[in-house]
């Protein structure tokens, strides 16, 4: 099961069920980022719309992560 990180670092189990479910925890449009074990799915204008980091997303990716993502594996996201 997909987890859904908010800005805060709580996470939420959650089915990837379509594209507009995802859009709309992410908050718009999103990007992929691989990471080990599973993809991180965050908002592609993060950094324009200057939203907040996302500290517990941003220590996954080992990069700095701006708003809401989703963490799932790529078996998850396939099907």
């Amino acid at each position: 099961m997909a987890k859904f990180i908010d800005i805060s670092g709580t996470e939420k189990e959650i089915n990837l069920e379509s594209l507009e479910q995802i859009q709309e925890f992410i908050g718009g449009y999103f990007e992929q980022i691989d990471i080990e074990g599973g993809l991180l799915m965050v908002n592609e204008d993060a950094v324009e719309k200057n939203l907040p980091v996302n500290g517990k997303a941003s220590t996954l990716a080992g990069q700095s992560i701006r708003g809401n993502a989703i963490f799932a594996t790529h078996e998850e996201v396939a099907s």
